[in-house]
């Protein structure tokens, strides 16, 4: 029976399809990291906040406890954002009419 394909196809068969399965791999690594990147799940960037705060002036100033605003800090993988009320407990005595802490009593 005579030949039908030429010698070399074989050997581009082979390539094609090593080349295919490297190229299916590569993208299935650019895709798993395009996913797991800030880019798309926005972990550590930082969001605007609408009230100025400060964890060195609140903790390390006044000395609050972290457990008293965070609350499930314990028992929790996220800490949680506190209540308004936990909040105002200090801020209704402590700049009551303050303009930055217009969003905090409005919420």
């Amino acid at each position: 029976m005579p030949q039908i394909f030429h010698p070399s196809t074989n050997t581009i068969s082979r390539v094609s399809i090593a080349g295919t399965v490297a190229l299916v791999g590569l993208v299935a690594a650019v895709a798993g990291g395009l996913f797991e990147s800030t880019y798309l799940t926005g972990v550590r960037v930082p969001r605007e906040q609408p009230v100025p705060f400060s964890h060195a002036h609140h903790v390390g100033g006044l000395g609050i406890d972290c457990r008293y605003c965070h609350t499930t800090v314990e028992t929790s993988s996220f800490a949680g954002m506190p209540a308004t009320e936990v909040c105002m407990n200090c801020h209704k005595q402590i700049w009551s009419e303050a303009p930055m802490l217009e969003p905090v009593r409005a919420s």
